[in-house]
C-alpha cells in the first residue's frame, strides 16, 4: 500500500514512532509526573498515580474501530490527569478524523489505516507535520448471521464477495441465496483497508467494491444489520466485536488460500501472522507528541502506549504493540 511513499517521505513518520516504545512512554510519564511535583514548601504531594500539575485540552476525532479504545483510555486517563480535559471523538471514520486534523479542528486523528500521500500533502500545505504513532494492532473480522451455515472463507473468497464477483452463498459452501454485502462508508479506514489491502491485493490494483453494497455509517450499524439479516456479511474490528452481545453475529475463520489452514481473528493469530486480514491502528498528531508544547497531548499519547493503556486495548480484544 503506497510503497513508494512509505519508503520515502513517510519514514519521517515512522522512524520517530519506532523509538516511542512502551518503555520510553513509561519514562515520559514518570518525567511528567516528576515535573508536576515542584520543589516549593507549599507544594502538595499528588495522590498515587496522579499528575495534577499537567493541564490542558486534547481533542480527538476519527475511526469508529479505534473508538472503543479511545473512550476507555480517556476514562482511565482522567483519573491520572484530572486537570486535563479530553474531548471524546464521535467515531465518524478515519477519513473524517484526518480531515478534521488537517483543518486544525482536532489535536489527534485516530485511524484504522495509515495516512495517505495526498493527506500528508494537504496537512503539510496547512503548516502541519503529520506524525504517526502506532497504538495497537487489530484484525478485521468477517461476520455473518448466526444462522448462516458458512463457517470459513479464503481471503480470495472474501475479496470476491466484497468485489461483487461472488454473489450467492452456494458459491462458498452455503445454502443458496443472494449475498447481502454490508460495508463501511468512504470515510472509514476499514472501508479503505478492505478495498486496498484485501480486494486489490488479491484481485489486482484495478479491482474495487461491487456496485451492490450497503454502506454503513459505523461498525455498530453494520454489525446490527448483519445480526438481523440471514443473508448478510460485514467486517469489523475486534474491539467492535467485543462490544456487541455474544452470539449476535458469527465470526468466520479465514485462510490465506485454499491450501492453508483457517484461523479465527485473535491476539494469537494476529501476532503469529496466521490470520491474513490484520492491520495497525494509529494516532496522528502535528509533530512528535512527546516534544509537543501541549503537555496534555504528550501525556495522553504516552498514556496510550503505557502498560495500563496497552492493557486497556487488550481488554477490548485489540493487540498491544510490544
Amino acid at each position: 500500500m503506497h510503497e513508494g511513499f512509505y519508503e520515502g517521505r513517510a519514514r519521517r513518520l515512522r522512524r520517530p514512532v519506532a523509538a516511542l516504545t512502551v518503555v520510553a512512554a513509561l519514562a515520559i510519564l514518570a518525567l511528567l509526573a516528576a515535573g508536576c511535583k515542584g520543589g516549593g514548601n507549599g507544594d502538595k504531594t499528588p495522590a498515587p498515580g496522579q499528575s495534577p500539575g499537567v493541564s490542558g485540552t486534547v481533542s480527538i476525532e476519527g475511526s469508529s474501530t479505534v473508538q472503543p479504545f479511545t473512550i476507555d483510555l480517556i476514562d482511565a486517563f482522567k483519573d491520572a490527569y484530572p486537570d486535563v480535559k479530553v474531548n471524546p471523538p464521535s467515531g465518524l471514520g478515519s477519513g473524517a478524523g484526518i480531515t478534521a486534523f488537517i483543518n486544525k479542528e482536532v489535536d489527534i486523528a485516530q485511524a484504522s489505516r495509515q495516512i495517505k500521500e495526498d493527506e500528508v500533502t494537504q496537512a503539510q500545505s496547512a503548516g502541519l507535520d503529520p506524525f504517526e504513532t502506532h497504538i495497537l494492532d487489530d484484525a478485521l473480522a468477517i461476520v455473518v448471521h448466526p444462522d448462516n451455515p458458512v463457517t470459513q472463507l479464503t481471503e480470495e473468497q472474501v475479496a470476491k464477495i466484497f468485489a461483487g464477483q461472488i454473489t450467492d452463498w452456494s458459491e462458498v459452501g452455503g445454502d443458496g441465496g443472494e449475498i447481502t454485502v454490508y460495508t463501511r462508508n468512504e470515510e472509514s479506514g476499514s472501508f479503505a483497508y478492505m478495498e486496498e489491502d484485501v480486494i486489490q491485493k488479491v484481485l489486482g490494483k484495478d479491482a474495487a467494491y461491487g456496485a451492490d453494497i450497503n454502506k454503513q455509517a459505523n461498525s455498530p450499524a453494520g454489525l446490527t444489520a448483519v445480526s438481523n439479516d440471514p443473508s448478510g456479511i460485514f467486517y469489523a474490528g475486534l474491539g467492535n466485536i467485543a462490544e456487541i452481545p455474544e452470539g449476535s453475529v458469527k465470526v468466520l475463520k479465514v485462510a490465506k488460500d485454499s491450501a492453508s489452514p483457517y484461523f479465527e481473528p485473535s491476539k494469537e493469530t494476529v501476532k503469529s501472522k496466521d490470520y491474513p486480514i490484520a492491520r495497525g491502528l494509529y494516532y496522528y498528531t502535528d509533530g512528535d507528541p512527546t516534544a509537543s508544547s501541549n503537555p496534555a497531548l504528550a501525556a495522553f499519547i504516552s498514556f496510550a502506549l503505557s502498560a495500563e493503556g496497552q492493557a486497556i486495548g487488550e481488554e477490548l480484544g485489540f493487540i498491544a504493540v510490544k
